[in-house]
């Protein structure tokens, strides 16, 4: 079944719960509260009532359980939506934790999974450079765009493990929580703050030498990175991270979102 069958299904459940369900639930209370006339049953008042709200002769009635009912159904359609989404990044996130570093590394780079040999430091320039901290919120924003996956910091393109010394000697604090600091801080400056909310940042230890590794989760609206003062939209492909242009980005939007 389609979602938005599903979804109407469940509104419609809403309305149909309110009117049959609802309504005469009132009614049976309503009969014991103001104790009408004996004469009358309570099952024969009930029925009365419901029958003469179903056939408009009390409209105020009918509509206000309709609605009701229709309430009811949105509210228990946004919770089983929320519900969803919750289960999947907890499955999402908890599959990713299960990967250890090494069979993460042999699978290679694919359009969940990169490496990056660093964070800012620059090895052919043998110096800081600020731009490979653009390039690395591009390739987050590209998976939190599309279905999320993992970022390596600390492996050259090769699968050869570089380490984060080099990147820890250009910080104040030159360990994993500065680190962690330093990360959070460039995704909330490119990205926006509750983009943070989508990263899961973890350290392994191989040999002497810290990878790290960040678990982008799928986000639930268009990422934009903020760069030389214009907002650019970056997908995931393949093995790779591709800008789209605002007509292929609109087209992308409304069929991933929508």
């Amino acid at each position: 079944m389609k979602d938005s069958v599903r979804y109407s299904v469940i509104i419609l459940a809403g309305l149909l719960f309110g009117i049959f369900v609802f309504l005469p639930v009132n009614e049976l209370t309503s009969y014991y509260e103001y104790r009408y006339s004996t004469d009358v049953t309570v099952w024969q008042f009930v029925f009365d009532q419901f029958i003469r709200a179903i056939t408009l002769q009390t409209p105020v009635k009918f509509f206000f359980y309709l609605i009701f009912g229709g309430l009811m159904g949105g509210v228990s359609l946004i919770s089983l939506l929320a519900y969803r989404r919750r289960n999947f990044l907890i499955f999402q996130l908890r599959n990713e934790l299960e990967k250890n570093l090494h069979a993460l590394i042999r699978q290679g780079e694919d359009e969940n999974l990169e490496f990056k040999s660093s964070f800012r430091y620059d090895y052919r320039q043998q110096k800081v450079n600020k731009t490979l901290e653009s390039v690395i919120a591009k390739t987050l924003a590209g998976f939190m765009n599309t279905r999320g996956g993992s970022l390596l910091i600390g492996v050259a393109d090769d699968g050869n493990i570089l380490g984060l010394e080099k990147d820890y000697q250009t910080l104040n604090r030159k360990d994993s929580d500065g680190y962690t600091q330093l990360i959070m801080t460039v995704i909330a400056e490119k990205m926006g703050t509750p983009a943070c909310k989508l990263v899961r940042i973890l350290f392994h230890v191989h040999e002497g030498k810290e990878v790290c590794r960040l678990i982008v989760l799928p986000s639930p609206v268009p990422v934009y990175v903020r760069d030389e003062g214009q907002a650019r939209f970056y997908v995931r492909t393949a093995s790779g991270t591709r800008e789209m242009d605002v007509q292929e980005a609109m087209v992308f939007i409304r069929s991933r979102w929508s």
